[in-house]
């Protein structure tokens, strides 16, 4: 990003009185010690690079496009019948891109979303895959590395991740009452 330069200011004294004072003024800024002037340059380089002379962890902001797959899982054949994907709402987080691993980046999102955590997901017979992925630019992240090894930088910050969701399809449960149900789309 460029700087923009501050717009100058001019000062328009109405008396003498002002033009003494502002001279007056401007001699005492000026008659700072050295050490006042270093002093204040180190305090604003530690703000900025997180101490002298050293590059501190910088946060980017990442942009995750979520995204549910819902996968209608036969329970016969132990594949996915079809598969619909949800795009949700884009989320946007403060994170360390040499620090956070993207499988930290996954548990954000889950958390943000409010889902359940991977872990208590059921998994059906044959389903294999991962319940989650995190893709930038048509490649797939693995969850042990950081957002830096991946190639996510400030300027190529957005990720799209995959949440799993299986449906199973195939059972019936009969009871003999007026509940008994069964796979239908409406529950796809």
């Amino acid at each position: 990003k460029s700087h923009r330069a501050l717009p100058s200011v001019s000062f328009f004294h109405i008396s003498e009185k002002n033009d003494d004072d502002e001279r007056r003024r401007r001699r005492e800024e000026a008659g700072a010690s050295v050490a006042e002037r270093e002093s204040a340059s180190s305090l604003f380089y530690s703000f900025l690079f997180g101490g002298k002379g050293t590059a501190c962890a910088m946060t980017i902001s990442l942009t995750v496009q979520p995204r549910v797959q819902r996968e209608k899982w036969s329970l016969y054949w132990k594949e996915s019948m079809s598969t619909k994907t949800d795009i949700l709402d884009p989320v946007v987080l403060s994170v360390d891109e040499k620090k956070t691993k993207v499988g930290d980046v996954l548990q954000m999102v889950s958390s943000r979303m409010s889902w359940p955590p991977k872990q208590e997901l059921l998994r059906l017979e044959g389903f294999e895959e991962p319940w989650e992925l995190c893709v930038l630019n048509g490649k797939e992240c693995m969850e042990d590395q950081t957002l830096a090894d991946c190639g996510i930088t400030k300027e190529n910050s957005t990720v799209t991740t995959v949440r799993k969701v299986l449906v199973a399809e195939g059972w019936k449960i009969k009871t003999g009452g007026l509940d008994d149900s069964d796979t239908d789309e409406d529950d796809f």
